[in-house]
C-alpha cells in the first residue's frame, strides 16, 4: 500500500511538473505542488520504508523525470501538439494605378501615418517629414506595398 501512494505522488508530481510546462506556463503553482508531491514522496519512503527504498525511489524518480524530459523534448511529440494549418491570406496591396508625383488629400491629421485620397482610392500614407494637418493638399513621393510615402504639396 505504502509503494502504491508513493508511486501515485510521484506521478501526480510528473504531471504537475508537465502541465507547469505545457498548460499554465509562468504561474509556477503547478510546477512547485509537483516538485513538493515528489519531494513528499522521496521523504516518505526513506522514513517510513528504510536507506534502500529511499535510494530506490530517488533512482526510480531520476530515472523517470529524465526519461519524461527525453521524450517530451524530443521533435515529434511537439508535432503532434502544434497547430499544423496554412495560413494563405496576403494584406491587401495599393492600387498600382497610384504613382508618384500624383497629388492626394489627408482625410485625417498625418502623425505621422493617416489616411489619404488619391484619386478615388483611400489609402494609408505616412507623411516624409513632421505632422500634416487635415484637409492639407499631398504628393505621393513614394509607393510601397501597403502604403504611400507623402509630402505637403508646395504651391
Amino acid at each position: 500500500m505504502e509503494w502504491l501512494v508513493l508511486i501515485m505522488l510521484i506521478l501526480i508530481g510528473f504531471v504537475l511538473l508537465i502541465m507547469e510546462f505545457l498548460v499554465f506556463p509562468g504561474v509556477n503553482v503547478a510546477g512547485v505542488i509537483g516538485f513538493v508531491c515528489i519531494g513528499v514522496a522521496i521523504y516518505m519512503a526513506y522514513n517510513s520504508m528504510g536507506v534502500w527504498e529511499g535510494h530506490f525511489t530517488v533512482l526510480g524518480t531520476a530515472a523517470g523525470g529524465i526519461g519524461i524530459t527525453y521524450y517530451t523534448l524530443r521533435s515529434k511529440t511537439w508535432k503532434r501538439l502544434q497547430l499544423n494549418t496554412q495560413i494563405d491570406g496576403t494584406v491587401e496591396g495599393i492600387d498600382r494605378s497610384i504613382q508618384e508625383g500624383d497629388t492626394g488629400l489627408c482625410l485625417g491629421r498625418l502623425a505621422p501615418m493617416g489616411k489619404v485620397k488619391v484619386g478615388d482610392h483611400i489609402v494609408e500614407g505616412q507623411s516624409q517629414s513632421g505632422y500634416i494637418n487635415e484637409n492639407s493638399e499631398v504628393v505621393v513621393i513614394k509607393v510601397l506595398k501597403n502604403k504611400i510615402i507623402v509630402k505637403l504639396k508646395t504651391e
